[in-house]
């Protein structure tokens, strides 16, 4: 394991974190003209402590090997995590260390489950910290789930390569020009966002900042009452919109700009995203009642694509509603998007499988072959997504376990853990459910979801393999 390259790699990271530090120290030096806050104060230690790192590991261009790979992407993450952490240690938040941790873990992994109260007496650095994490920990995701995974064949990612043929040559002849194309399309449309609700009746500060959080599907809000606080059906509506966009495929945007329309057209588990939403409306609007419409559609759409949003207090809808809640809680809308969960892609592969086995029940001589889109499910693929759920119900066994041994009640244990895994954010229950916040858990707790969404977040495999010790020998 070469140590020296995985650190020179992750210093440099660390000193663009450091560098976007800057930007929220500048909000709030126009604003209290004080230059040295957190914001300062953490930026330049973030830069030194980078550059400190880049100086004295040792450089080489030699490519990353496979276990490099694990441990590289999953120090990356946590390296972010803790630099950012670094304004919220500070005076005048001065957190513990673990509201600090799970604060900046919620932010990048783009969870939006908080700590903070009482937003409104926030500083403009401090919400536009929280927003920034979420929208560059939206593209980190991104880059990770388009290059590194199906590098690493976790959960069947190797054929959403082929099916979305985001690095295919077929659309660019390198990675670095597919990037560009992506992060371009998600400018575009965080930028159209803002505009809209800004529009619509938003003031600029806060409709840059819900553009941030809606197209990374974080959920992060500058008001406590988060999008309740506006009362505005315009917004609702924007917000569908964008939440939904930010659920689709982020390769859509090169697909769009090379005028590809039969992979946009044909696509499988964007036609499963839509017909979910659907049906989950279809279920909900008999028990809730049809005048409810935008908030039983706005509800689903925010839950699905793990953004966290909150429109009405669904807590009242009844049992039915928490119970369908609590399932869509762990379904995610599409792979390759910035929403968390298991995400559609792996309901349709294996609604296939299912679908195909059930045919060769009936027809046991005949021979029928699972397909998603033109490319044939093979056992490996099959496997693989069968391995990641597997992990995902694991790890969510295992924390809901510990959380209820550290004091949580089982509502709360169980819809947090599943919440946090999923990445979503609110909760169910009195004690971290949709219209409370998770800083009266005990720190324990903070640490274990912080660990589970970091887990979920990086897709399970890459940071649960860090534990098997044969990956540490020499001759792997």
């Amino acid at each position: 394991m070469r140590f020296g390259l995985i650190f020179s790699i992750n210093s440099l990271m660390v000193m663009g974190c450091g560098l976007l530090m800057l930007i929220p120290a500048i909000a709030d030096w126009l604003t209290t003209k004080e230059f040295f806050n957190p914001f300062s104060f953490g930026a330049c230690f973030t830069i030194l402590s980078g550059l400190f790192v880049y100086l004295i590991c040792p450089k080489t261009h030699e490519p990353l090997k496979t276990k490099e790979m694990f441990l590289t992407t999953t120090v990356m993450w946590l390296s972010y995590v803790a630099f950012s952490a670094i304004p919220f240690y500070l005076p005048p938040h001065a957190m513990t260390l673990a509201d600090a941790f799970f604060e900046s873990m919620s932010g990048f992994t783009g969870t939006g489950a908080t700590i903070l109260t009482n937003l409104e007496n926030e500083s403009m650095g401090t919400l536009l910290w929280r927003s920034m994490c979420q929208w560059f920990g939206g593209l980190g995701i991104i880059v990770v789930a388009l290059s590194v995974l199906p590098t690493l064949q976790i959960g069947g990612m190797q054929l959403f390569t082929t099916e979305s043929s985001a690095l295919s040559e077929r659309i660019n002849p390198t990675m670095r020009q597919s990037v560009c194309d992506i992060l371009i399309y998600f400018v575009v449309l965080s930028s159209a966002c803002a505009l809209c609700l800004w529009f619509a009746g938003m003031s600029p500060f806060d409709a840059v900042n819900h553009a941030m959080t809606t197209l990374s599907t974080g959920g992060f809000s500058t008001h406590d009452a988060g999008i309740m606080y506006f009362n505005s059906p315009a917004i609702l509506w924007i917000l569908i919109v964008f939440m939904i966009l930010g659920g689709l495929p982020l390769v859509l945007g090169p697909h769009i700009f090379y005028r590809r329309w039969g992979a946009i057209k044909n696509n499988a588990q964007i036609i499963t995203f839509m017909k979910f939403v659907v049906i989950s409306c279809l279920l909900l609007l008999p028990v809730v009642g049809i005048e409810k419409f935008r908030f039983v559609l706005f509800q689903v759409v925010s839950i699905v694509t793990t953004t966290g949003f909150v429109a009405s207090p669904y807590s009242s809808w009844g049992s039915f509603a928490m119970t369908l809640f609590l399932f869509l809680l762990a379904c995610g809308a599409c792979t390759g998007s910035t929403s968390g969960g298991i995400k559609m892609f792996r309901f349709a592969i294996m609604g296939r499988i299912m679908s195909t086995k059930m045919k060769s029940l009936i027809k046991p001589y005949a021979v029928f072959i699972p397909r998603y889109g033109e490319q044939t499910i093979d056992a490996a693929v099959t496997s693989s997504v069968l391995f990641f759920l597997s992990l995902f119900f694991l790890v969510f066994i295992l924390s809901t376990l510990t959380l209820t041994a550290l004091g949580l009640d089982y509502v709360s244990a169980f819809s947090g853990s599943l919440s946090c895994l999923a990445n979503v954010g609110p909760a169910l229950g009195s004690v971290i459910g949709p219209e409370q916040t998770y800083a009266s858990l005990p720190d324990g707790a903070k640490w274990v979801l912080s660990f589970v969404m970091l887990a979920g977040r990086l897709e399970f495999t890459t940071l649960v393999v860090l534990f098997l010790p044969f990956l540490w020998r020499k001759n792997i």
